[in-house]
Parts: structure tokens; C-alpha cells; sequence
């Protein structure tokens, strides 16, 4: 409640006097004196309804209701709400460096990773642009943004792990795709990057000048650190990941860090990503449904007075 605002604040002042009003209704209601039968006829008397108290004050406590839901309604009350960015792009870029191999995560990293990028593409909304870049000793497009998600299911599954980790060009290659995907140019607030990987940079470009990319586009990049501290390789090699370079990526960059311990965490993160990363909080007047839910609570006041009003027989 505390995010509602409205268009036309002055006109709440209008609610103590709608207040005031119906006090002065009640008030004079108590005080007048009862019209009476015209004439003592018992049976007739007999077939006045009389209500039970709690129902007669029924229908003047939905037509307080209703004053009070009409008056918001003038104000203009208004809501933020998250809805559908419009022409968003969103690169996934997942790492398939040897690392990727350990078992600490179940069955493997990549594997969970692939399982939860799968999500994420049936989770994002069809209308976005959706791509697939897969990076170890350098990056490359497996994907290039597309609505077609079947082609991004097939990218996904024909990851495989080995070599390195370059970070940096997984950033810059996303960048590239984004741009030749609109034009030449990022559109404002237009893309997003998620990277997902175990490591630290050890090849390519350095993650300095690829955050510093990503900064002059206004394209943030929302990071995943995949793996436990006691992650190790078959051949015993420990593999842990680096939380606190993917950190500074996504803070740098306006994007959002997680960390995934297990293949349900992988999960969970994807389908959070999923539901927000093409999404932008706006505020939307509600002035519509405040004031049908007034003349609704009207109506049951006249249906209330007809049911449990006193009235003869």
C-alpha cells in the first residue's frame, strides 16, 4: 500500500467530508422519530421485517463503502506494476571452460547450467530477442538474438566443456551480437547480458575494458557464480569459483550477482532472471478498477437495503 500514489491528491480531502456527512446521516437518522402505523393494526404490525441489528447497518456500511472507493477514484490513484519491456535483447553467456566439468554441482556444472538456461528461455517472454554465446579460451555467437526458441534449446544443448575462462570477450562478443542486432548502436535500456560462469578471467581481453564496454552501451550485466568453494576437476585439480570478480562485474555494470551452489539454486536464479530481466517497473493509473469496485459496493448496498432494510410486508 505504501507505493500507491495519486494524480489528484487534493481531492482526498474530500474523503473526511464524505466522513463527516455520513456521521450527520446517522446522527439525524438516530434522532428522528419513528412515522408510525396509521392505524393499530396488530397483524399488520405483525409483518413488519425487522432485520437482526447487524444486517440493518449493513447497507449503510457499503454505501460508506462506496463513497469512500468513488472518492480514491477521483484522485487518481495510481500503482507501479513491472510490464514487458518493449524490443528488449538479452544475451546469455555461459562458460564452457574445463571447470565447467566439475562435479560439485549435479550431474555436472554445465549440465546444471544448461538444464536452467532451458528454463529460462521458455520463462523470458517470446517477444524478446534471445541469444547464446559460448565462451572457454575465446567467445563465440552460438546463437545470435532470436525470437526462435527452439534454435536457442539446440544452442544451449550443443555446449560442451574445455580450455580456459575469458570473461572479457564473453562480455564484448554479447556487445557486438546486441549491436549489429539493432542497428549498429544499443538502444537505451534496451539489453541485458547474463553471464554465467565458474571462474576468473585467465585469456582474452581484460574484464576492466570489457566492464568499461558495457558501461558506454548502458547494457548491465547480470552475473551467476556457478560452483561451491570445494569444487574440484576429476583429476582432483580444485576449480572454486571466483564470487567476488563476478561481483563487481554485475555492480559495476547497474546488473545484480548471485551465486549458485547447487543445480536447484541454478534453477531458482534463472527463473528469477527470467521473470524481471525483460521486465521495467512503471507506474500505471488504477483509477478504473478503484471505481468499479465503488459502484460495485454500491449496488450491494441497494441489494442490502432491499434484502434487510426494515420494511412491511
Amino acid at each position: 500500500m505504501t507505493d500507491i500514489s495519486f494524480g489528484r491528491p487534493l481531492f482526498l480531502l474530500a474523503i473526511p467530508v464524505v466522513a463527516l456527512l455520513g456521521w450527520l446521516l446517522v446522527r439525524w437518522r438516530a434522532r428522528r422519530p419513528g412515522a408510525g402505523l396509521p392505524y393499530p393494526d396488530l397483524d399488520e404490525l405483525a409483518r413488519v421485517d425487522l432485520a437482526p441489528r447487524r444486517r440493518r447497518h449493513l447497507p449503510l456500511a457499503l454505501a460508506a463503502l462506496a463513497a469512500l472507493l468513488l472518492t480514491l477514484g477521483i484522485a487518481k490513484p495510481q500503482m507501479p506494476q513491472d510490464q514487458a519491456r518493449k524490443q528488449s535483447t538479452i544475451m546469455l553467456a555461459v562458460d564452457v571452460s574445463g571447470s565447467m566439468a566439475a562435479d560439485d554441482v549435479e550431474p555436472y556444472r554445465l549440465r546444471a547450467a544448461q538444464d536452467a538456461a532451458l528454463r529460462f528461455a521458455d520463462r523470458v517472454p517470446r517477444a524478446y530477442e534471445v541469444g547464446l554465446v559460448a565462451f572457454s579460451g575465446g567467445a563465440s555467437v552460438i546463437v545470435p538474438p532470436t525470437t526462435d526458441r527452439q534454435q536457442l534449446k539446440a544452442g544451449i544443448e550443443s555446449l560442451v566443456p574445455g580450455g580456459a575462462t575469458a570473461i572479457g570477450e564473453a562480455i564484448v562478443t554479447s556487445l557486438q551480437a546486441i549491436e549489429e542486432r539493432q542497428g549498429g548502436q544499443v538502444r537505451e535500456d534496451s539489453a541485458r547480458i547474463l553471464l554465467l560462469s565458474d571462474g576468473s578471467n585467465t585469456d582474452g581481453i581484460s574484464v576492466s575494458e570489457a566492464v568499461d564496454r558495457a558501461q558506454g552501451a548502458g547494457v548491465p550485466v547480470f552475473t551467476v557464480a556457478l560452483g561451491t568453494q570445494d569444487g574440484t576437476l576429476p583429476d582432483g585439480r580444485p576449480v572454486p569459483p571466483d564470487v567476488a570478480s563476478l561481483a563487481t562485474i554485475a555492480d559495476q555494470t547497474g546488473g545484480e550477482a548471485f551465486e549458485s551452489r547447487d543445480a536447484e539454486s541454478v534453477s531458482k536464479v534463472y527463473e528469477r532472471l527470467g521473470a524481471f530481466i525483460g521486465t521495467e517497473r512503471v507506474t500505471s493509473e488504477v483509477t478504473g478498477t478503484v471505481a468499479g469496485l465503488g459502484l460495485i459496493a454500491l449496488l450491494l448496498a441497494g441489494a442490502a437495503w432491499w434484502r434487510w432494510g426494515v420494511r412491511l410486508g
